[in-house]
Formats: structure tokens, sequence, C-alpha cells
């Protein structure tokens, strides 16, 4: 009887230590997410400090509420609660190693979790940030179409309906459309495929051709293992511009080519026209160049470049940039 008994006073013993032990966590954990809600702007060594001595009273209380609980159960309630809050100051600042060695664990772990959760956090706020500026950026180069190409055109159109060359007003209008809708659609998306790409360039140089007329031989070569590749939008036409610009400007038959192949796993473009590399990068002011070197930078960092190569009789711009495709 009397081990039942035992067995029974030492099952309740280890109860009450379990719920006290919860309880105290709890508390515990609350005062201290309270804490640090309101010294938050704190320095780190206030913040410790502050975190050091609020376990140490923790612990003190905490070993004070488990000589009570373990009093009671030796049945000595009465005489060891008077001895407990008839201590002096410095009995009363005594604790055990163990309360707080737990307490020390506890608010450690806690403050651990924060932590990360806080860092994790702030990592993923800068990474939008990051994100946000990058697409702004992307953006707005994205945009920045050349006035002056619309200007012209616009001016070509007007020149083609006062010489009543309607057949060329209609043909050009046509393109700038398409070109300006392909522009717009496709500025939604942060990738498109080159034959959608080449779309766009083919609708530029429709435009170009019907202002020069028989002066600029423009060719496109496409692969077909290149169509579904991706390639940001609107990258390859400020290239195409300018080329166009520096070959048309000779007295003689200005010549463009462009064409696109995979090597590996990089998708190899070149635009090359028969203009002088000297004199292209003296008359122009490189902007399509800089433009498409900004753009490839944000988009693909180190993995994608751009090259510019003077030949004997022609000028040519290589852009390199990693295989994805459309799938």
């Amino acid at each position: 009887m009397i081990d039942i008994l035992g067995h029974i006073r030492a099952g309740y013993y280890l109860y009450a230590q379990s719920v006290t032990y919860g309880v105290a966590a709890f508390i515990l954990t609350s005062c201290v997410a309270f804490l640090s809600s309101k010294n938050k702007n704190s320095s780190v060594i206030f913040q410790s400090l502050y975190f050091v001595l609020i376990l140490y009273i923790a612990a003190i209380v905490w070993h004070k509420i488990y000589k009570v609980i373990h009093f009671q159960l030796e049945e000595q309630l009465t005489v060891k609660v008077t001895q407990v809050f008839e201590q002096s100051f410095l009995e009363w600042t005594k604790t055990g190693y163990m309360p707080l060695f737990l307490f020390l664990v506890w608010g450690g772990f806690y403050l651990g979790i924060k932590w990360y959760m806080t860092h994790q956090a702030q990592q993923n706020k800068l990474t939008r940030a990051l994100l946000d500026k990058k697409q702004a950026q992307l953006e707005t180069l994205r945009y920045q179409l050349n006035p002056h190409f619309l200007f012209n055109v616009l001016n070509s159109i007007d020149v083609s309906v006062l010489s009543n060359d309607r057949d060329t007003a209609h043909h050009m209008l046509s393109h700038l459309s398409k070109f300006l809708r392909n522009t717009l659609q496709d500025g939604e998306n942060d990738k498109v495929t080159l034959e959608k790409e080449f779309e766009v360039i083919q609708n530029f140089v429709s435009i170009e051709q019907l202002r020069f007329g028989e002066a600029l031989e423009v060719q496109i070569n496409l692969d077909d293992a290149c169509r579904s590749a991706l390639i940001p939008p609107m990258l390859l036409q400020p290239l195409m511009e300018n080329a166009i610009k520096y070959a048309w400007s000779q007295k003689e038959t200005g010549y463009v080519s462009i064409s696109a192949s995979k090597l590996a796993q990089t998708l190899k473009i070149i635009i090359r026209n028969n203009k002088a590399a000297v004199e292209a990068v003296n008359k122009g002011t490189g902007t399509g160049l800089k433009n498409t070197q900004e753009r490839l930078q944000l988009a693909y960092g180190k993995d994608a470049s751009i090259q510019t190569f003077e030949l004997d009789h022609s000028f040519e711009v290589e852009v390199n940039i990693p295989w994805e495709e459309y799938l």
C-alpha cells in the first residue's frame, strides 16, 4: 500500500512539475516576445543585457515556485512557504544552476528562432526590392524606343500621302501598326521566343525598306532549331536600327544581315552591316549597343555577352546569351 501511494505521489509530482514547466515556458516566451518588441530599436548590447536580466529574474522566480511545489508534495507547505518568503534579499537572489540553465537554453532557443525568422523576412524584403528595382530598370530600357525612328516613319508616310503614293503609305502604316502592337504585347513578358522577336524585326525591316527602297538590302536567317529559344523582348531592334542607319548612310546600297544559331548551350546572334567600324563608332552614339548591354547585364549577369568586331568591309555585333527554350 505504501509503495502504491509512493508511486501515486511520484506521478503527481512529475505531472505538477511538467505543468509548471509548461506554464513557466509559456509565460517566459510571452514576456521575452513582448519585451523584444518594445526594445527592437535598442542597441544589441542593451538588448543582450536586458535579456540576461529578465532570464535571471525568471529563473529566481521559477526556483521559488519549484521549492513551493516540492515542499507541498512533502507535506511541509505551511512551514517551508513561510521560510521561503521570509528569506533575506541575498537568499532570494540565489537560484540553482538548473533553473538558470533551462531558462537560458529556452530563451536562447526562442531568440534564435526569432532572429532566423527576422533575418529571412529581411532577406525576402531585400530580394523583392532588388527584383522590383531590376524590373523597373528593364522596363525603362525596354521602352527606350528611338523617337527619331517613329518621327522618320511618320514623316515618310506623310510624304507618301502628299505624293499620292497610297500603296506605300498603306503598307508602311500596316507594318508600323504590327510593330507597335507586338512591342506593347511582348513588353508585358520577361522573355519571348526568338521566332516572335524575328517577326518584330521583320516588321521593322519592312518599314525601313519602304523608306529607303532599293538602297537597302536586308537578309534574315533563323535556324529552325532556334525558333523556340527565349530572349528578352525588343532586345535586337536597337541593334538592327543602328546597323541599318550605318549601312544606308553610304551612297552605295546598304547591306544588313541578322542570323541566329545554337552553339552548345548558347544562343548566338550576329548582326552585320557594310559600314566601317571606325565610321560607325565616330558617327553613331552607341545607344543601341549600350542599351542592349545593360539589358543583358540585368537579365543574365555575366552569363551573357555582346561583342563588336571590325572586319575588312563590315561591322559585326555578336550577342551570346544562355540557351533557354520555350516548352
